[in-house]
């Protein structure tokens, strides 16, 4: 019985909801962001944002709000899922964990839904307050250690588009709405009487403009609340006083979020759903007794992605959470961009695939890469998403039989001298640029097979162990070298390049060697039961010294933890299984000591290491190949990973706490090596026994997601393999002056007149838009045609197929006349074109 293994690739990236607030600590400040079903918990640095933890949520988030209970420095978050439970839940600093303070179900047995969805709200006193049904109003008390207790108060209007708490001088608790019904939309503010369980309204001001849509409140000392519309700005404050703007910058914008700026609410951020960022300014009349506002302003300060959310984080930084793009953080600057004239700039994009319309896959290289339809309106994209991490061939030389490879940093800062280990000799190649010329240097060692070189911390001290030698060579310096007693061969070593310490194994002997300057003492030495199979010595801070090695046995399978510099064992551990460890490392990732050993048929075993006793905890297992691995540290861009060499290659890494393997994009590496010259920077020199390959390395992550701006919503996409060419089917709204790809494509044609068309009625599409095909290049992904469709014609459905025993592979688009007078389309049709 065949059985398929289902798991996410790419978890959820759409921020939906996002706050602020001192959440993990009380001086911390942490960006909490809401994606579908899950928490991300950011801290915000002066280096950027750093992610403390992801939090998996059972439902999917509708909205998260931050308050401050009473009598406590730090905030709690109120989580509110579509299924209408909520949660109040706080960061544990002990635990360095989320805790659940209280919990329950908000749903009522009757009740309608409401259109505009749930609303939640919490006031400074930590009163809750959700619209989740029409007419109804549930308030919720919560203290600590306390149930929740909720009840419900009926609203005057049955419709409510938003709401909102006011900030009051008094301790009156008070709320504003707005509402909508056959005579159009009213602001309305009302008291909660906490006794009777009943609102009253205070003041109503009727016939607002039909598109508001946004209630914000303005904090205290000026109070009342901003109701934001299309066309129109009003402010009501706390005594009814209306005043309203009508700025000619707004333009019939369709504000989707705000944040406020100023702890004293005289700054706004607005964003609207054409990504324009907008401040609105209240001119306070300061010398008065009792502040006021006189004035309303409101400036477009640039484009943005179009926003869901916004969130000021402080010193003009802002975070903009999107559904339909990119999430950013950007910065607001004091003047405006010469070349733009705009007041922002893009400081970091996080990558979004929502909303994700279509989906094709495509084979590149021998991997297959997936293509999606990402993004909507000027967000629109296509994501180019590859499983992996790429290696990008720089330079290749044919030598075979290489056993080890090693780089040399003499008098330089990058590497210049690569050293190659054969079955018994070993290469020097000097790196001219990107010549490599074959060399002696320093009394090294050439004649015998090298197991280990490289360079001794800072210093100029090369370290080379051979087969029967330990050896220290220096410009100027006479060489300094260590044979093990009673001539044993030497079968395996591991250093640690920044403190200078090295073990070796001789069969079942093993030796703890000490290197200083120009010296190689012997610390310690111990003979054990069985000859050693793997040997590694715990590197787990950088220039610090080692004081565990891990040793694995030809013989019962086991492997073992040995203390330093005593050589006494720590722990000793059975493998399952009847396979022996090949390879095997101790490491610190992120914050996590791991043991990984590497079995003879390509199974890959991990625990955690407890700091304190050495004991190995929650072994798992994966697979990383059919052959022996083996595994090896390397550096790129300041950061260690583990390489995998295997004939499935994979690079180890960790990301929030868990390990991540992602395959290379070889299909057999044997040796590896980090390499940073003058010619080849952050790469990595790799062989798979007979050819040597030099390549530079993608960004260390699972998934690879490359982006094609579209400028434009996008529909479809089809591969067509055999002319090497995609297909899209583009939308883009009749007055747009955007770039998008359907206007900027210089190969055009369009349908002058349309099967079915009526041309006696002019009617315009129901949307406004005009449809295109765009044919583009699958490998650069270059704009090939654009065939732009007639008036209210929508491009709905394209495949790539040969028809009948026309050997022409086309494509074949079907596309429907959509009239705003028809409840359904009457008129469809089906175009086929070729390359």
């Amino acid at each position: 019985m065949a059985l398929n293994y289902i798991v996410s690739a790419k978890k959820a990236s759409v921020v939906t909801d996002a706050v602020v607030g001192n959440f993990t600590g009380d001086e911390d400040m942490n960006l909490i962001l809401a994606k579908v079903n899950r928490l991300e918990i950011v801290k915000v640095a002066s280096d950027g944002l750093k992610v403390v933890q992801e939090v998996p949520v059972f439902g999917r988030i509708e909205t998260i709000r931050l308050f401050r209970p009473k009598n406590e420095t730090r905030d709690s978050l109120l989580i509110l899922t579509a299924k209408n439970h909520l949660a109040v839940v706080a960061w544990d600093i002990e635990r360095n964990e989320l805790k659940t303070r209280a919990s329950g179900s908000v749903c009522d047995r009757v009740g309608r839904p409401s259109d505009y969805g749930p609303i939640a709200c919490v006031n400074k006193a930590g009163l809750i307050a959700l619209r989740i049904y029409d007419g109804t109003l549930k308030i919720i008390q919560w203290e600590d250690n306390k149930d929740l207790k909720s009840f419900n108060v009926r609203f005057e209007d049955l419709a409510i588009v938003d709401l909102s708490f006011t900030e009051t001088s008094g301790d009156a608790i008070r709320l504003a709405y707005i509402s909508q019904d056959s005579n159009g939309r009213h602001l309305k503010t009302v008291e909660l009487s906490m006794v009777e369980k009943e609102l009253k309204t205070i003041s109503k001001q009727d016939n607002i403009e039909t598109e508001a849509r946004m209630v914000i409140p303005v904090p205290l000392p000026c109070g009342g609340v901003i109701v934001v519309g299309q066309e129109t700005i009003l402010y009501n404050s706390e005594d009814n006083v209306y005043l309203t703007i009508s700025p000619n910058t707004m333009n019939r914008s369709v504000f989707t979020s705000f944040a406020p700026v100023d702890a004293n609410g005289q700054r706004f951020l607005l964003a609207d759903d054409h990504g324009i960022l907008y401040m609105l300014v209240l001119d306070v009349d300061t010398k008065s007794p009792s502040p006021g506002v006189k004035d309303l302003k409101i400036e477009s300060l640039g484009e943005t992605t179009i926003a869901e959310c916004l969130v000021y984080l402080d010193n003009g930084v802002l975070f903009v959470g999107s559904r339909f793009g990119d999430s950013q953080l950007v910065r607001l600057t004091s003047q405006p961009n010469p070349e733009t004239n705009s007041f922002v700039q893009i400081l970091q994009t996080f990558t979004n695939l929502a909303p994700i319309r279509d989906i094709a896959v495509m084979e590149c290289d021998g991997q297959n890469q997936i293509i999606t339809c990402s993004g909507a309106f000027k967000e629109g994209s296509l994501r180019i998403i590859r499983n992996g991490i790429g290696i990008d061939e720089a330079a290749s030389v044919d030598i075979p039989g290489v056993k080890g490879i090693f780089t040399l940093k003499i008098d330089s800062k990058l590497d210049n001298y690569l050293i190659i280990s054969l079955n018994s000799e070993t290469h020097i190649l000097a790196m001219n640029g990107e010549e490599l010329e074959d060399t002696q240097l320093l009394d090294l060692e050439t004649d015998e097979h090298t197991l280990w070189a490289g360079m001794l911390g800072s210093s100029q001290i090369v370290l080379q162990v051979t087969s029967t030698t330990v050896l220290l060579a220096k410009e100027g310096s006479k060489k300094v070298t260590w044979k093990p007693s009673h001539s044993n061969l030497i079968n395996l070593v591991s250093v640690n390049q920044g403190s200078g310490q090295l073990v070796v194994a001789c069969g079942t002997r093993i030796y703890y060697l000490q290197c200083g300057d120009m010296t190689i003492t012997e610390v310690a030495n111990a003979t054990l039961q069985d000859e050693v199979a793997c040997i590694d010595i715990g590197t787990i801070e950088e220039s610090k010294d080692s004081t565990i090695i891990a040793l694995g046995f030809w013989k019962h399978h086991r492997i073992a933890l040995y203390s330093l510099p005593e050589l006494i064992e720590v722990t000793c551990e059975s493998m399952p299984g009847d396979m022996l460890p090949r390879s095997i490392m101790m490491t610190k990732l992120e914050n996590t000591i791991y043991l990984m050993v590497a079995l003879g048929d390509g199974t890959l075993y991990y625990y955690r290491v407890d700091r304190d006793n050495g004991a190995l905890l929650e072994m798992k297992k994966a697979t990383v190949g059919t052959q022996p691995p083996s595994l090896n540290r390397f550096y790129t861009r300041g950061q260690m990973h583990i390489f995998v060499c295997s004939d499935r290659p994979a690079v180890i890494f960790s990301s929030n706490g868990k390990l991540v393997f992602s395959n290379v994009n070889l299909r057999i590496v044997t040796h590896v090596c980090a390499l940073n010259s003058s010619s080849y920077r952050n790469s990595l020199v790799m062989s798979d026994g007979e050819t040597i390959v030099i390549g530079t390395v993608d960004e260390i992550q699972k998934l690879h997601i490359r982006t094609v701006p579209l400028g434009e919503s996008v529909r479809r996409v089809v591969h067509q393999p055999e002319t090497s060419t995609m297909a899209i089917l583009v939308n883009r709204p009749l007055d747009s002056d955007r770039y998008s790809v359907s206007k900027m494509t210089t190969a055009r044609s369009s349908s002058k007149t349309t099967s079915g068309q009526r041309p006696s009625i002019s009617i315009d599409a129901t949307d406004g838009d005009v449809h295109s095909i765009v044919t583009l290049d699958d490998n650069t992904f270059e704009y090939l045609h654009c065939h732009e469709l007639g008036t209210c014609e929508q491009a709905l459905s394209v495949i790539s197929t040969k028809l009948g025993d026309d050997p022409t592979t086309y494509y074949v688009v079907g596309t429907a006349l959509v009239y705003s007078d028809e409840t359904e389309s009457k008129n469809v049709s089906v175009f086929s074109y070729y390359i």
